[in-house]
């Protein structure tokens, strides 16, 4: 499908290929494959443009890593291997060259700490580098303290400081969720109640704390509420969180998680096969990018004053970037490839947000476009037929 999602070839690779691997709808693993779609085709096209400093952004971060944090050799290739420290620079095109460095650095150690959480490591690894994101702010850390004193320095302010901490300690206790449902210790009895968690356990305050900084939207506390803002935020992460649900899934149950995930939790209440739950998803996340599209074009509407509507359209503007980064960097790292095909899905939704995850922003508000009529067993939009 894309020329550039090179598969990488390892032993995950040969594990998909010769697996033989039941599924609980009966179905083999190696016979699943991944929904993929471009959200720069739609109509409207989400923006998708990397940040000018990133090649010098990656260099120096490289050596970060190298230096800052104590991996075996084979772990930090695979890092950069999988352009985790060039997400940013997809999802943040417009941050200055020092930020872009930062940044770099930051999600570098983020991605080994959701790593250690989110792979097949024992429950007792996986809950520390909960614990260790609990306590950002109230303890010293020394790669955290690094990257996070720059920021500071490069224009970061307190309340915007103090926003980015809080979602990394919300991060770690949904994390912390997560971990009990993957370990048969709790889990999650709605696909509501799986969003809600996964909105933070996905990281998704933390990336806004960022984008506020970036683009310079000042937006006091109370305005965060207004149900427009958070209707483009829960827009935004839902996209996010549901691309990857549906792209990572393979690769996560090639490393040995099969409990606690959406895929299945969705497929078990739905009654639909592995297959058309990834599916699902892919047409879910697409139905939240419909959502942020056209809840960014209700702002106007919302009774703010003018000043206040200039501040939320460039926070829209910044998400759109983001969930365009988002699905660009999805579409071409290898780090959820072993080897499986991936199939071409409508980027726009033709069923909508039928599991009701996002309220409307204003009364009476009817987002949908008329085309999107279809439900969600209706064989007519079904990509796959």
């Amino acid at each position: 499908m894309h020329a550039a999602a090179t598969h990488d070839r390892s032993s995950a690779t040969d594990t998909y290929l010769s697996s033989s691997t039941k599924l609980w709808d009966g179905s083999l693993l190696s016979e699943l494959v991944t929904p993929r779609h471009d959200l720069s085709k739609r109509v409207r096209p989400f923006p998708v443009q990397r940040n000018y400093f990133y090649a010098a952004a990656m260099h120096h971060s490289a050596r970060w890593l190298r230096e800052q944090m104590a991996m075996a050799p084979a772990e930090y290739q695979r890092l950069l291997r999988e352009d985790v420290g060039g997400f940013v620079s997809w999802v943040y095109p417009d941050a200055t060259a020092g930020q872009i460095r930062a940044l770099s650095d930051f999600h570098f150690w983020a991605v080994r700490l959701d790593d250690l959480m989110d792979r097949k490591t024992a429950a007792a690894t996986s809950l520390s580098a909960c614990a260790l994101l609990e306590t950002v702010g109230a303890a010293e850390l020394a790669p955290f303290d690094d990257f996070f004193g720059r920021m500071r320095a490069l224009g970061m302010s307190r309340r915007c400081a103090d926003r980015f901490t809080h979602a990394l300690r919300l991060y770690g206790a949904s994390s912390r969720q997560e971990v009990k449902a993957r370990e048969g210790q709790a889990r999650f009895g709605s696909v509501s109640g799986y969003i809600t968690n996964r909105r933070t356990s996905a990281a998704m305050p933390v990336y806004y704390a960022l984008a506020a900084w970036i683009s310079r939207i000042d937006l006091p506390e109370e305005l965060y509420q207004h149900p427009v803002v958070t209707r483009l935020e829960n827009s935004c992460s839902d996209y996010s969180l549901l691309y990857n649900d549906a792209g990572s899934f393979i690769k996560e149950r090639l490393a040995g998680r099969s409990e606690g995930t959406f895929v299945r939790l969705l497929s078990q209440q739905q009654g639909l096969s592995v297959q058309d739950t990834l599916y699902e998803i892919a047409d879910m996340a697409a139905a939240a990018a419909d959502d942020l599209e056209a809840t960014s074009d209700i702002i106007d509407g919302c009774g703010l004053p003018v000043h206040q509507r200039e501040q939320i359209h460039r926070y829209a503007d910044a998400l759109r970037k983001f969930v365009g980064g988002v699905n660009h960097w999805s579409n071409h790292t290898c780090r959820y490839l072993v080897g499986q095909p991936l199939v071409d899905t409508p980027a726009t939704s033709r069923a909508g947000d039928v599991h009701h995850l996002r309220p409307a922003a204003i009364p009476h508000e009817s987002h949908r476009p008329a085309s999107m009529t279809g439900r969600p067993n209706d064989d007519r939009w079904r990509p796959w037929q």
